[in-house]
């Protein structure tokens, strides 16, 4: 016979999404690479246009791994995009898509696998410890996270898919953030059932400053007024915007009957900080921690303006985007 045989189809596709994540990446993969279970896998990575070396990085570990391949974008295109790419090069048949700043016991895929069977469902995924919201605080001033259970029953960061979900449905590449969200709002809308495994946890190890942080949430305040304009679902952190929004109207009014201006603005600052202290609350353990959690709560008051300014600057390009497209479900 001519020519060489096929390669095997792998069990599992591991489909890694990296932009600037030199830092962690090594990792990411090796955390992959030492799963246990004796499935066979590949893992696809997509660096999405990095500028920090994090393709020659990958490219050094898939030229010592036969498991491991490389797929740049030359310019940043966004998450949605980059885990398009991904998929479509995937050959498993099952995916596993998960964020190069995410590091997997090495029985996530024993687990995920034995419960896409026990449960019927066609994703399941784990829960990210710290939330991507609260990691740089979490970070800075050393808390002790909580296990949160994501907005969607299977976040970006790591979830494990029937390929039968990709052959139906694919994730939207105009997204640069939120595509998980529509991916389960669309998988919700085709019958496909996905599940929040409590008991699988993953580490989050975000690198992210503070400036890259703020821009971060305000990024993801635009894309929460894009969802809530598109599905019309009301979740808490609608409501918390319009908690915000009603302090600001307070103390405009007060300052037009005159009241001084540090009196008037003391309710849109005060409800600010409540805020981000009830948020931060729910996300880490406070005892023994009370000193560090009044100053994470003074910092994360700051990165919430920001994600509050996100959704009000966001509304605009949202109705824009509602008036083109179709709502999923």
């Amino acid at each position: 016979m001519n020519g060489s045989a096929a390669p095997a189809v792998p069990d599992v596709s591991f489909v890694v999404i990296a932009y600037n994540e030199r830092v962690n990446i090594v990792r990411c993969l090796t955390s992959i690479t030492s799963q246990v279970g004796g499935a066979s896998y590949e893992v696809v990575v997509v660096d999405d246009g990095s500028g920090d070396g994090t393709a020659s990085l990958v490219g050094e570990l898939a030229a010592r791994s036969a498991e491991i391949s490389l797929i740049e974008h030359p310019r940043n295109r966004g998450r949605g995009a980059a885990r398009q790419t991904g998929i479509t090069a995937a050959r498993g048949a099952l995916i596993a898509m998960v964020d190069a700043d995410i590091v997997l016991p090495e029985d996530w895929l024993e687990n995920c696998r034995g419960a896409l069977a026990i449960h019927d469902a066609d994703a399941v995924g784990g829960i990210a410890v710290p939330d991507g919201d609260v990691s740089y605080v979490c970070s800075r001033f050393s808390l002790r996270p909580r296990p949160v259970r994501p907005t969607v029953p299977v976040g970006g960061g790591n979830g494990l898919y029937r390929r039968e979900v990709f052959d139906s449905i694919g994730v939207d590449p105009s997204l640069s953030e939120g595509e998980d969200v529509a991916l389960n709002r669309e998988m919700e809308a085709s019958g496909f059932r996905s599940r929040t495994l409590s008991e699988v946890i993953v580490e989050h190890r975000e690198d992210k400053n503070f400036l890259q942080s703020l821009r971060w949430l305000y990024e993801s305040g635009r894309g929460a007024s894009r969802q809530f304009i598109r599905y019309r679902e009301v979740r808490t952190p609608d409501l918390a915007l319009v908690g915000q929004l009603a302090a600001i109207g307070l103390g405009a009014a007060l300052r037009r009957q005159g009241i001084d201006r540090r009196i008037a603005w003391t309710f849109p600052c005060a409800y600010l900080i409540a805020a981000s202290g009830g948020h931060l609350r729910r996300k880490f353990e406070i005892r023994g921690n009370a000193g560090r959690f009044s100053l994470a709560t003074a910092t994360y008051a700051l990165l919430m303006g920001g994600y509050f300014a996100g959704r009000i600057t966001g509304v605009p390009r949202a109705l824009r985007d509602s008036s083109k497209t179709r709502p999923v479900g």
